[in-house]
């Protein structure tokens, strides 16, 4: 026979092993590569395995052959007590060897994958750090979403060379999950640490267990990982170290960490834009290399939830293998379903097992998540649902709002934050993306249309109510752009329209005139159905500020006039003040000064007879530079002071900062240069507060005008070139035009003449597109200057000729340095009575005007005669 064991003498060390490592007959057979019989076969004695297989046994267990009655003289061992045939007395005992402690890995840790932690050195530095350390700090946990690495992380530090090193007597593992078997942990360690299977089951309690363990354990260097915690007492439990252990807990549950950590959890965050690419390519390479937009709008879509991304490259990885190129352009495409992503699955490997999932279910993100949102109460659950109508991170939302949209209270909120499914940043709630997504597919269309209408009714309100409170509609910006389409799909008109016309303002403002002009053309859609006369109105007058501001005259002047015609039929006094505004503003930029001086001294009669004083102080903004391009500096500067301290009585920052920088432009044609820059500096300062970027972009362009004026070039176009990005950025037209246009009158004087030219070209282009001609003459004024320097007489003289054809009566300065640049030129052509005469009709405008320039021409005239 190939053994002498006598037949069916039950193996029991071998079954006690296994029983304490809580494991069946057929798990083990999985873990070691045959099959359930064989091991049944084993442990009843019936046949012993081969080298191969008790080798993998030994290592399962970390036993020895003996320890596990797999040695050949079991029979032999059982006899050595008898006395022998002859009747010679026993041999002598023998003296027992001292105990050597052996170095335990715990065989449930976790294998590590085949594929490497992407982007974690850094938690893995700062956690190896605190494991090492003593007291405290040597208790650490982990916190983080579902997903997003934390027991990844664990099995990574648990196979760490450094680690195993410092902890040279071993490392145990206790995998809990929401149902965790705390007696077969506690019996699979004690067979570790050498206490028998018949001595932990007279343990009658964890509590008793945990102490067995703990004096086992005694002055041993040991880490302690303890996985996926749900319950802060069972986590508790495992704390069984002493003074030379370190423990580490793994919990989605930030409580559990805290109390853990004692306040020094560490939060394990998602991955990076950059870091998500990395692991997609090392799964899937070949998609990465060719479908990179389609793999980045994946990456943001998922929110960089590791276990997501590895799913997901993994199914990649699968179509692409062997297959033709459009199976990776169909799995792209089915990716882009929240759906289809959240069910992705892949069997559990049961060495690699999450402790939150039993091993016959597949391992998913909505399998993984479900866990949690099953141990929700109804209330809980329900409020979850509900908070997937927001946008979901990186957008916040108050909690305020959090409780009108979901119809609860604080205690779901804080439940839901409990459970680690709602996260915080101390003020405001963030909900992940794929929590988002997981909970709009579990929410039914009744939960659906009840929270999208409570979103709806929220925010129109919230607008309404804070539509000057400009930081605020900023950080809720995306939440009311979600809301407004919302509102558009579910056809919550009348909220809809209210929405759009409070949240405009802080659009314009903001210089986003695309998102601007689109709610406001769904919104004029909506008032004609409804008829709404006042509204009806309203929307015309924001329509026709975003299309001016996006350099459509024309059109923004056929929407006030059609606005200003319904306001007056509703008798609508504040509404005719805003449009006739605004129809000034238009006059004037397209060099009409008599009929913008008319429409704006219309609407500010209107509005002292009202009462009005934001509308009083906004029209007194516009009629300034209106009457300072008629020459009449005096008036405008009444103009403004007045409409400053009006502004100023009323808290209007934004007016302010409007009538500041107009001041500015007057004091700085005045010659008054410090005044000048203080205004503009000021204002400055009020509209970088405001987030005003068109503003900006101006008084940037006010201040380095004024630095020309004090020939300080590298700071004016220092000033420039900033204005010139922001102006670019926000598709302001208008601001780019006049921002090169100073950019080409510094290459002229600096005689940059190549770079010059550039400048105005661009300029003169955008002011024809944009149909200004006050714009256009003074570019036409700086072509003149340019071909002066170049002794380019015919194309200077044409250059100022059609600056006194573009610029209108009103612009006297430019029409006075025109005639002085053809001065110049009939200079050079020796013809001295032009010149002269040219000259002091440029000399007498500028003086009557009091315009700094007046210098320049006098010294000029003065050395035509020396």
């Amino acid at each position: 026979m190939p053994t002498s064991e006598t037949p069916h003498q039950p193996r029991v060390r071998l079954t006690e092993a296994r029983v304490s490592y809580n494991l069946s007959q057929q798990e083990v057979a999985d873990e070691i590569g045959t099959t359930y019989v064989n091991v049944s076969r084993w442990e009843r004695g019936i046949t012993r395995p081969n080298p191969y297989f008790r080798r993998k046994l030994c290592a399962l267990f970390n036993k020895t052959e003996e320890e596990l009655d797999l040695l050949t003289a079991r029979t032999e061992r059982g006899k050595s007590g008898r006395s022998s045939s002859s009747g010679a007395s026993s041999a002598p005992a023998t003296v027992a060897a001292p105990v050597v402690q052996r170095v335990i890995y715990d065989p449930a840790i976790p294998l590590l994958p085949a594929i490497p932690l992407v982007g974690r050195e850094k938690d893995l530095a700062v956690i190896r750090q605190r494991l090492k350390g003593s007291g405290n700090m040597a208790l650490t946990a982990l916190n983080g979403l579902p997903g997003v690495g934390k027991t990844a992380l664990s099995v990574a530090l648990a196979h760490d060379g450094e680690l195993r090193e410092f902890f040279k007597d071993g490392i145990l593992w206790a995998g809990l999950g929401p149902q965790p078997n705390l007696p077969g942990i506690f019996s699979r360690w004690g067979n570790l640490l050498g206490i028998s299977f018949a001595e932990m089951t007279k343990l009658g309690s964890d509590e008793a267990r945990a102490k067995a363990i703990r004096n086992a354990i005694g002055d041993r260097a040991m880490l302690i990982i303890i996985d996926d915690a749900w319950k802060l007492e069972e986590a508790l439990a495992f704390r069984v170290g002493g003074s030379h252990c370190a423990h580490l807990v793994t919990t989605r549950f930030p409580n559990i960490a805290s109390h853990m950590a004692l306040g020094n959890a560490i939060n394990i965050r998602e991955l990076g834009e950059s870091e998500s690419i990395s692991l997609l390519n090392l799964l899937a390479p070949q998609v990465i290399y060719r479908e990179q937009q389609k793999v980045h709008d994946l990456v943001q879509a998922v929110g960089g939830l590791p276990l997501a991304l590895t799913l997901i490259g993994n199914y990649l990885r699968k179509q692409a293998y062997s297959g033709p190129a459009r199976r990776i352009t169909s799995a792209l495409e089915r990716l882009s379903n929240a759906e289809v992503r959240l069910k992705l699955k892949e069997p559990h490997i049961p060495a690699e097992s999450h402790p939150s999932l039993p091993n016959e279910q597949s391992l998913s993100i909505q399998s993984i998540i479900a866990v949690t949102d099953q141990l929700l109460d109804e209330e809980t659950r329900r409020a979850l649902y509900a908070l997937s109508v927001f946008p979901p991170k990186p957008n916040t939302f108050s909690e305020e709002a959090a409780m009108a949209v979901a119809a609860c209270g604080t205690d779901e909120l804080d439940a839901l934050s409990d459970a680690g499914m709602l996260e915080s940043n101390g003020e405001r709630y963030l909900l992940h993306q794929v929590i988002s997504d997981y909970a709009l597919l579990q929410i039914s269309d009744e939960q659906l249309t009840a929270a999208q209408e409570h979103l709806v009714a929220y925010y129109a309100d919230y607008v309404e109510e804070h539509k000057k409170d400009y930081e605020q509609l900023e950080e809720d910006s995306s939440t009311i752009e979600a809301t407004l389409e919302i509102a558009y799909e579910i056809d919550e008109s009348i909220a809809f329209i209210r929405g759009v016309c409070a949240f405009a303002p802080f659009l314009l403002l903001r210089g986003l005139y695309v998102q601007a002009e689109h709610y406001l053309e769904q919104a004029y859609e909506k008032v004609v159905d409804q008829n709404d006369q006042t509204r009806h109105a309203q929307v015309l007058l924001y329509l026709g500020e975003t299309a001016q501001k996006r350099g459509e005259s024309q059109k923004a002047e056929q929407y006030l006039l059609r606005g200003l015609e319904i306001a007056r039929s509703n008798a609508d006094n504040e509404r005719i003040c805003a449009l006739l505004g605004n129809l000034g503003d238009i006059k004037w930029r397209s060099g009409d000064l008599k009929q913008a001086e008319d429409y704006l001294t219309e609407g500010l009669a209107l509005a002292q007879q009202i009462g009005d004083i934001e509308r009083m102080s906004n029209l007194l903004k516009s009629l300034g530079p209106v009457v300072t391009n008629q020459g009449n500096y005096q008036k405008a500067t009444e103009y403004l002071e007045q409409g400053l301290a009006l502004s100023r009585q009323i808290n209007n920052h934004e007016q302010a900062c409007l009538l500041l920088s107009n001041l500015g432009v007057l004091a700085g044609m005045m010659g008054k240069y410090e005044p000048a820059e203080m205004y503009f500096q000021e204002g400055l300062l009020l509209a970088r507060q405001l987030g005003h970027r068109e503003q900006i972009c101006i008084l940037l362009l006010n201040l380095g005008a004024v630095s020309v004026d004090k020939k300080n070039y590298m700071q004016a176009k220092a000033y420039f070139q900033e204005g010139l990005a922001i102006s670019r950025q926000m598709g302001y037209p208008e601001g780019t035009s006049m921002l090169l246009l100073n950019l080409g009158e510094i290459a002229v004087i600096e005689k940059n003449h190549i770079q010059a030219e550039k400048y105005l070209q661009e300029t003169l282009a955008l002011a024809k597109q944009l149909g200004r001609p006050l714009i256009i003459a003074r570019t036409m004024l700086e072509y003149g200057k340019l071909h002066l320097q170049q002794a380019e007489l015919e194309s200077a003289e044409k250059d100022f000729c059609e600056v006194l054809t573009t610029a209108s009566k009103g612009n006297l300065d430019l029409i006075a340095m025109a005639n002085y640049g053809l001065a110049q030129v009939a200079a050079r052509q020796n013809d001295l009575v032009r010149a002269t005469s040219l000259g002091k009709e440029s000399l007498a405008i500028l003086e009557t005007m009091g315009d700094p320039n007046s210098k320049e021409v006098g010294e000029w005239l003065q050395s035509l005669h020396n």
